[in-house]
């Protein structure tokens, strides 16, 4: 064999162990990469689940808005938007007035059909006791019904209808102040929200306010109504 054979030979002997390193460089280099992808996907996905599950648990604490009533002065409306809806066991529930006039609402659970409250209250008082009106010298007065005994009955609104009322299961009443926020747990008898209105409009009825928060601490189907307009109800299904 002549020098010049063993030279080419040598040559491409060179040139094929060159090409073989390179490659194998390229598949470490390749899997690497792939390697280090793999692993930026992985943590991306995870980080996506992660703020997806953030995301959602947010929401399912985020407050739950019901408008009661609403429309304007030519038709004002006596319906709750929405009046059905699932919430979770914790999660706010909050009814507004949203309606352009003085129009006012209630969200009302009678769990004991023996606690339904009516708007008007008749009370007996002695038939010596004097009113005033408020402001003095406005156009207003109490109903008055002559009776018997020394009595009088007047007619007068029903405070566990006006105020927020809450009667516990062994019957005890309790008044809570207006924009009430309650934690219902199911033991109750009655829970009121209390007249409310939109804002600025609660003036027309001193004591009255603007909103109702309540949340659940056990599942279940609770049902409510608007005392002043007792064809307007609702539903909470509590998961």
């Amino acid at each position: 064999m002549t020098n010049k054979s063993r030279l080419t030979i040598f040559t491409m002997g060179i040139a094929i162990i060159t090409s073989m390193v390179f490659m194998s460089s390229l598949f470490i280099l390749s899997e690497t990469t792939t390697g280090d992808n793999n692993i930026m996907v992985f943590a991306t996905s995870k980080s996506q689940e992660q703020t997806q599950q953030q995301q959602q648990e947010q929401q399912d604490n985020e407050s739950i808005e019901i408008a009661a009533g609403g429309g304007n002065f030519t038709a004002p409306l006596t319906i709750y938007v929405p009046d059905n809806i699932e919430a979770n066991v914790g999660q706010p529930v909050n009814w507004y007035n949203p309606t352009e006039v003085g129009e006012p609402h209630t969200v009302t659970f009678v769990m004991d059909n023996n606690t339904m409250a009516g708007v008007v209250s008749p009370l007996s008082v002695s038939n010596t006791t004097t009113f005033t009106a408020l402001p003095p010298n406005s156009n207003n007065e109490p109903i008055v019904i002559p009776g018997q005994d020394g009595t009088n009955t007047i007619i007068s609104i029903n405070a566990r209808t006006f105020n927020p009322t809450v009667i516990d299961s062994n019957g005890n009443v309790e008044f809570m102040s207006p924009n009430a926020n309650y934690t219902i747990d199911g033991t109750e008898k009655y829970v009121n929200s209390g007249w409310f209105l939109p804002n600025g409009m609660e003036k027309e009825y001193p004591g009255a306010g603007n909103t109702f928060t309540v949340t659940f601490e056990k599942p279940g189907t609770y049902n409510y109504l608007c005392i002043l307009h007792p064809w307007m109800t609702g539903s909470i299904t509590v998961r």
